[in-house]
């Protein structure tokens, strides 16, 4: 078997009659001047000479299917194989694609976490789950044997109003007793709210005792509270004393937070898409804002240019507004920025609740002074050289995992898909590939997670094959 690739009278382009031998199995590079030809004896020579020589080795009907390769301009090329070859590419500027997106992975995550994923309420933690009827009973029932219950239908949650049509239909229905704030209180009694006041109204629905004789009525009652409040019921039962109360709901919502959740589905977790991306960046990541660094001169005296956008051609309107909230505040301007107190420098960046007089065109004019970050938006918002005082930040609502709050809360083996993405290859490899972190599944959850985890754990090892791990 021949050791090299000997090139004889290569001239395709701007080669001139090139004489060349390429030792196999060994890494080679072609390097020279722009327009030397390099490119032209990779490709366009032993690529395109490689690909022909395979493409006629196939058979005519396979063939016609593939695009025809034309012998370059070359005497002869000896010890040549098939051969593949890697185009350079740029690498995609766009900010939305990464090695997640590119390589499927996060498609499949996104899948993984809206299929199985546990929802939690984004303000306390606690996780938030929907229930039918059916599960609710069989909730209920299943509390300690013997408890005193008393079922609850919540008809109004920590609204203002009097509700006087509110109680007159639940007296025309039949209800006896309710909670009111807290206090029980027989509806055939006068009731008067205050409209200025927020109000929580309970029915009570019955008072029973867990017992096996007592279910048919229990499920009655719950149903009952189901639908007088469309898919909310309260639990308070005791034991021995111990009083709690259990909430239940057909809905996905926080009844501590009072916050309400949408069905979980795979856009939920695509920052391109508005059902997922984090509002405040628009699923970008990172944000654009004044940087204190680029519009202050902390080594210079304030008024001899320490602030570099209050000064200049045009600009004598801020300026008096500047003189005029130092001298209010007792700021020194011949001081610069770091020689300010902590309070001057706060009230320098971010602004007070005072307004500021000051003389303008010969009129004595008050302004508030919203503060220097606030003043640079102002001057610039309409001007292209805003960019000039700006850097890119990560975004301080999603800490630049890109999506919603609510999203990110979601919790697949106890980590969120925020923890995930920002995880090591190696270490996440070595998280999916745990069996034991799934184990919690239940089965008709293992049964559609399974395919879904074994596509991400493939393109996860294809990484590390490649040596991409560290």
């Amino acid at each position: 078997m021949q050791d090299t690739i000997k090139i004889i009278g290569a001239r395709e382009h701007n080669l001139k009659n090139i004489h060349l031998e390429i030792p196999k199995n060994k890494l080679v590079v072609f390097t020279g001047l722009s327009g030397s030809g390099k490119s032209t004896l990779a490709f366009d020579t032993l690529y395109a000479e490689g690909q022909r020589r395979y493409i006629e080795s196939l058979s005519s009907y396979a063939r016609q299917f593939l695009d025809r390769v034309g012998k370059p301009d070359i005497d002869k090329i000896e010890g040549l194989t098939p051969a593949i070859a890697i185009d350079q590419k740029t690498t995609s500027k766009n900010p939305r694609s990464t090695v997640g997106t590119i390589t499927e992975i996060y498609d499949y995550l996104r899948l993984l976490y809206a299929r199985v994923g546990i929802q939690h309420c984004h303000l306390c933690g606690k996780p938030i789950s929907q229930m039918s009827s059916t599960d609710i009973i069989t909730q209920v029932l299943a509390l300690e044997n013997g408890a005193k219950m008393m079922i609850l239908a919540p008809i109004i949650r920590e609204k203002k109003g009097s509700f006087a049509d509110k109680i007159e239909q639940l007296r025309q229905k039949g209800y006896v007793r309710a909670y009111i704030d807290g206090v029980m209180v027989r509806l055939d009694e006068e009731i008067e709210l205050s409209k200025t006041k927020k109000h929580t109204i309970k029915i009570i629905i019955d008072r029973v005792i867990n017992t096996q004789e007592n279910h048919t009525r229990i499920a009655q009652a719950v149903e009952k509270a189901l639908s007088e409040t469309f898919g909310e019921v309260e639990i308070e039962y005791t034991l021995e004393d111990k009083t709690q109360v259990v909430h239940y709901s057909e809905h996905f919502a926080c009844f501590d937070c009072k916050v309400s959740f949408e069905p979980l589905e795979p856009l939920s977790f695509s920052f391109n898409s508005p059902k997922g991306a984090c509002e405040s960046c628009l699923g970008l990541g990172s944000t654009y804002s004044i940087d204190t660094k680029k519009i202050l001169n902390t080594s210079l005296p304030l008024r001899e240019g320490g602030i570099k956008v209050i000064f200049g051609f045009n600009r004598n309107y801020y300026a008096e507004l500047f003189n005029g909230f130092c001298a209010l505040a007792k700021i020194d301007t011949k001081k610069s920025f770091d020689e300010l107190t902590k309070t001057q420098q706060s009230q320098l960046l971010y602004g007070t609740a005072q307004n500021v007089e000051f003389q303008w065109h010969g009129s004595s004019i008050s302004r508030p002074w919203k503060g220097i970050l606030q003043i640079a938006y102002d001057m610039f918002k309409d001007e292209r050289d805003l960019g000039d005082y700006m850097s890119e930040k990560p975004c301080t609502s999603c800490n630049g995992n890109r999506l919603k709050p609510e999203s990110l809360s979601v919790k697949v083996a106890k980590k969120g898909i925020g923890e995930i993405i920002n995880m090591p290859i190696e270490e996440c490899y070595e998280f999916f590939a745990n069996d034991k972190n799934f184990a919690y599944l239940s089965q008709q959850q293992q049964f559609i997670a399974m395919p879904i985890l074994k596509e991400i754990k493939e393109r996860l090892f294809f990484f590390l094959m490649w040596g991409l791990g560290i």
